[in-house]
């Protein structure tokens, strides 16, 4: 009998004080992260239309950040002499420094030229008062997801923060720097994406090959 038939057995049904401390919890399975390959994600990039929009996908992918770090980030937050990103807003309230692409760079002077922001990095319909939310950002992707029918995956802007984690291992970064990147208290975080990573299968020598290479 399962953990919570046996609780319900005893609580509701006989009426009698549910000790449940003393069994051990159920194991919930993690699931794992929904990640898309390189090609797929410069697929959801060709798409966006608005650099404004693109700037913004294109950002929490090449930084790594949650969306309500992005849409925390400010103007001031970009090191371009350092080539890092400043986020303020981490989770638990923890700053941390990600990384700043080159190519995220010249996307970023480039909306600057066209929209200049003045504090916020991603401004809101109101103005410099106001940052982006949480909402249009997923909208944005919602539309995206219609011109890109190919890829049957659900894809969000926590997908791309996923992805940035990912290909970062896939390229051999080390994954107590991932872990940084990303803000993990954690490394049990992190380490998640080692079963999600794409393997270079031509590389792998199967072990019976090995065993039987003379033969």
């Amino acid at each position: 009998m399962g953990y919570f038939a046996l609780k319900f057995l005893y609580s509701r049904v006989l009426q009698k004080e549910w000790e449940g401390n003393r069994l051990p919890s159920p194991k919930v399975p993690k699931k794992l992260p929904v990640v898309l390959s390189p090609c797929e994600v410069k697929q959801v990039i060709d798409v966006i239309s608005n650099l404004k929009h693109k700037a913004i996908i294109m950002f929490i992918y090449s930084t790594g950040v949650r969306i309500s770090e992005c849409i925390n980030m400010r103007v001031s937050d970009i090191d371009s002499k350092r080539m890092q990103v400043k986020v303020q807003e981490g989770k638990g309230r923890k700053q941390r420094y990600t990384h700043l692409s080159k190519q995220m760079l010249k996307t970023l002077r480039k909306y600057y030229r066209e929209y200049k922001p003045q504090n916020w990095l991603f401004e809101g319909g109101k103005g410099p008062q106001s940052h982006i939310g949480e909402t249009a950002i997923r909208e944005i992707l919602t539309k995206a997801r219609y011109k890109t029918p190919r890829i049957k995956k659900h894809y969000t802007p926590h997908t791309f923060r996923h992805c940035f984690a990912t290909h970062l291992l896939e390229c051999g970064v080390n994954l107590l720097v991932i872990q940084r990147l990303m803000g993990h208290s954690d490394i049990g975080n992190t380490i998640i994406y080692l079963h999600v990573q794409q393997y270079n299968v031509d590389a792998i020598i199967n072990p019976l090959d090995k065993l039987l290479e003379d033969q």
